[in-house]
């Protein structure tokens, strides 16, 4: 019998039975087509966004899961309208970006320069939106509100001034955030979803677009619930399209500015400014006219001191309340002073507050932020303008950097002999705890820091030493009280620790650390308040003590969550808007005044106790005239992207109007100083009498600085009372 001889491993695979490869069926071939797979990729990358949403929204107080105002029913109706709305955003933007792509590659071909350019322009671009996707949620958890035009303008203003102010562990982690979600969607879920069988490919487009249908049908109810006419004063309504706009999602917020800024509803007519409420025109008076008015001889030649303490609540001052003596120094000048109980500031932030006591001239002057122009086109008169003429010697030192928002080109008149403040000064500026660095690089730019009140103080004494043979102005702005409060090493802290365990942060304020964080802020006053002593002393010494006249206010307060907000710049609520007001002068008789007082107030009264005219440019008035009159009107605003809030304080009632969420907020002060009951919808004739004062104000101010030919021939019209 033959011997077999054994077969080798190629022979056994030669004679192996021939198994035809499986062709792929069309189901597989559409599934794994580019279209399909880039359909997969924004599927999958919309599923990872509203998880990530989700557990954002739980996690972060000021979104509308916490919001215990809105309705079960109306929080499954905003969750819906929430994929609605991403889904529309990540498939434009994905559709959008890959139509590019593919456009670029069939219009240059061969032209690897202008592809790879066109490449990295739309690879740029989508970072840009990721960036700012990320940071308007790192917003939201800062000060509960998400990123829009009015925040980008702002920050466009002076991003050096902004992000200055920034804690550096944010920035980091957003940009960390950002970086780590953009290698997700670009290589992560692509070659995740490249591993998925058909059919579970298929299923899961099947199962997004179910959701996304039931979704898109439930927000079309939460719409007709929302935007209902009838609803328009019901609360429910009110807080369903307020969490809808506000407190969603930044997407959500996107489509709510947009639908904004095209579709801007018209004031309600019985709102409308009413023609019974007279304006008051004044003719432009050149300098020399006005001193002509002046009879010299009865003009007290006494020095003018205004000093502006940032961020100081009336009731941290023991005349004001206080149960502690966090400014000695200052309630004992108060103990000879005339004190104004009822003081608002004219904003809830410094670049418009500051200017109102100085100018007498309310600072709403645009429809949108406002940054002061270079030689702006409308008139200005400042009160040291009018003491320069008669011979006063002129300074301002400020702690801050006047360049924030353009403030030094409103300051700078031509009147100015001395001007110190935060980009003068050559020493280290103030920075945000854990800077690295970049605050001492921005000083270079002369547009970002402040400075340690010891210096400014420092500098106005030197100064004063130079001119005290003359009369003398000086404003004085000190910032040791902003927002984090530090107070220097070798200086004692009264009522807090040395260190706190966390780190304070603008517009978020855990309930938990408010009493730590008042306590810090009280030491900053106070060590604010010895370096005033200093400059008090030095009058003293120098036998100006009775021959000046001292006035004593914050540019606005500080918020510590009395309405769900901290620190300042948003709601103009009465926690942020209420400021002391001491005026301290020669031979002026002590006391408390309960008269309505504001920030426009401070030039004429002052001119009144130097025994001058109001100058027609003046808005405000006279607080020592006998006229004053309790039923006075007093107006507020805010343009910042936590707010767009204008107000007016009359007969006890305050009245808010919220341009974003375009409702009334209506407060009787006298029994509701901390403005917890709404009573818009309780006292409608209240509502409309003061909407249309506020709604004429409005009018007239944005009206006038808009039109350059009544610059030339009038000043800012007031309204009359």
């Amino acid at each position: 019998m033959a011997k077999k001889t054994p077969l080798s491993k190629a022979q056994r695979q030669d004679n192996a039975p021939k198994v035809a490869k499986a062709e792929p069926n069309s189901r597989e071939k559409a599934i794994h087509s580019k279209g399909t797979r880039y359909v997969l990729n924004l599927a999958a990358i919309l599923c990872a966004v509203v998880v990530v949403e989700l557990v954002l929204s739980f996690s972060l107080p000021a979104s509308f899961f916490h919001d215990s105002q809105i309705p079960p029913g109306a929080r499954l109706f905003l969750w819906s309208y929430n994929i609605v709305t991403l889904t529309g955003f990540i498939f434009t933007i994905g559709t959008a970006l890959r139509f590019f792509f593919h456009l670029s590659h069939q219009s240059f071909p061969g032209r690897f320069i202008i592809r790879w350019s066109i490449l990295f322009a739309l690879v740029f671009l989508a970072g840009l939106i990721l960036l700012f996707y990320v940071a308007s949620w790192a917003t939201f958890w800062q000060i509960g509100k998400f990123l829009d035009h009015h925040a980008l303008s702002f920050w466009a203003g002076e991003p050096l001034q902004v992000f200055h102010w920034t804690d550096v562990d944010v920035v980091l982690t957003v940009l960390v955030a950002t970086f780590a979600i953009g290698l997700l969607l670009v290589q992560g879920i692509p070659r995740w979803i490249e591993r998925w069988p058909a059919w579970i490919a298929q299923r899961f487009l099947q199962a997004c677009a179910a959701v996304v249908a039931v979704c898109f049908f439930w927000a079309s109810i939460g719409e007709l619930y929302g935007s209902r006419k009838e609803q328009r004063y019901l609360a429910a309504g009110i807080f369903y399209a307020t969490g809808r706009d506000e407190s969603l999602s930044p997407f959500a917020h996107v489509l709510a500015d947009l639908r904004r800024q095209l579709w801007k509803p018209a004031v309600a007519q019985e709102l409308m400014p009413s023609e019974t409420i007279q304006a008051i025109r004044r003719p432009l008076v050149p300098m020399t006219q006005y001193l002509a008015s002046v009879d010299r001889h009865k003009v007290k030649p006494w020095n003018v001191i205004i000093l502006i303490v940032e961020s100081l609540r009336a009731d941290q001052l023991r005349v004001y309340g206080s149960r502690r003596d966090v400014m000695p120094a200052v309630d004992a000048v108060a103990r000879e002073s005339r004190v104004f109980l009822n003081t608002h500031s004219q904003a809830s932030h410094t670049n418009y507050a500051v200017m109102a006591p100085l100018s007498s001239h309310y600072p709403l002057r645009s429809a949108t932020q406002y940054i002061y122009p270079k030689n702006p086109s409308y008139p200005r008169v400042l009160i040291y303008d009018i003491l320069k003429a008669l011979g006063y010697q002129t300074g301002i030192f400020s702690s801050s950097n006047e360049n924030w928002a353009g403030m030094i080109n409103y300051l700078q008149t031509g009147s100015l002999d001395k001007v110190f403040h935060a980009s003068s000064f050559n020493g280290p500026i103030d920075a945000m705890p854990g800077d690295t660095g970049f605050a001492e690089w921005v000083k270079a730019t002369a547009h970002a820091g402040s400075v340690d009140d010891r210096v400014t103080i420092g500098e106005a004494i030197k100064w004063i030493d130079e001119v005290k043979n003359k009369p003398f102005f000086m404003y004085v702005n000190l910032q040791d009280s902003h927002l984090p409060y530090r107070v220097p090493a070798d200086f004692p802290h009264r009522f807090g620790p040395k260190k706190l365990d966390f780190t304070i942060r603008f517009g978020y304020l855990p309930n938990d650390e408010i009493d730590a964080v008042k306590n810090t802020y009280a030491d900053s006053l106070a060590y604010v308040d010895s370096q005033m002593a200093r400059l008090f002393e030095c009058l003293r010494q120098n036998a100006l003590w009775d021959r000046s006249i001292v006035v004593l206010t914050g540019d606005h307060g500080q918020a510590f969550n009395e309405h769900g907000f901290a620190a300042h710049g948003g709601p103009i609520f009465d926690e942020v808007m209420r400021v002391p007001l001491i005026i301290r002068a020669p031979g002026l008789r002590p006391g408390l005044d309960e008269h309505p007082a504001q920030h426009v107030d401070v030039a004429p009264s002052v001119l009144d106790l130097l025994g001058l005219p109001a100058h027609p440019s003046f808005q405000g008035t006279d607080l020592f005239s006998p006229h004053v009159d309790r039923d006075r009107s007093i107006y507020m605003v805010v343009q910042t992207p936590s707010a767009y809030q204008y107000g007016i304080v009359r007969s006890n009632w305050k009245l808010i109007y919220d341009e974003w969420k375009e409702n009334y907020l209506l407060y009787n002060l006298s029994v509701d100083p901390g403005e917890k009951i709404d009573l818009a919808a309780a006292r409608p004739d209240i509502l409309k009498d003061l909407a249309r004062r506020l709604h004429a104000w409005r009018t007239l101010q944005t009206g006038y600085y808009a039109d350059a030919s009544r610059q030339l021939r009038e000043y800012p019209p007031t309204l009359q009372d």
